[in-house]
């Protein structure tokens, strides 16, 4: 995908990729993940929080990406303990304010030719510059 999408777009995209990967509402954000999401947000050590669990969070998501069916996502989400995945919540919602920051600004993103949306969602995730 050579052609720039808007942040906008690009927002959007987001949404229906987080939705389709992460199943939020039966899997990676159930009643105790959201609450140990709301513990680690009212932390004021979050940010030292966030890179003691960085690569853990990593290895993480890169599983979660992995797998393709919803059945065995839930199934991975059973065995993670909530606060791995409030983890991965607070990733979701960094890329997230990162898209609305860039879509209030009106900016257009170019992936260039190699890298497709989901590649470049992966960054977000991970929080990598992409090459």
């Amino acid at each position: 995908m050579n052609t720039p999408i808007t942040a906008q777009q690009m927002g959007n995209e987001w949404l229906d990729y987080i939705a389709a990967t992460f199943i939020l509402e039966n899997g990676s954000f159930n009643i105790s993940v959201k609450e140990a999401f709301e513990r680690l947000e009212s932390k004021d050590a979050i940010t030292q929080e966030r890179e003691l669990w960085r690569n853990h969070t990593d290895e993480l998501i890169d599983k979660i990406i992995q797998y393709d069916s919803p059945e065995s996502k839930l199934k991975l989400y059973s065995e993670t303990d909530p606060r791995s995945l409030a983890f991965i919540q607070d990733r979701i919602q960094c890329g997230t304010e990162l898209l609305i920051v860039l879509a209030n600004k009106g900016l257009q993103i170019n992936l260039g030719e190699s890298t497709s949306l989901a590649d470049y969602f992966r960054l977000i995730l991970l929080q990598k510059e992409a090459d």
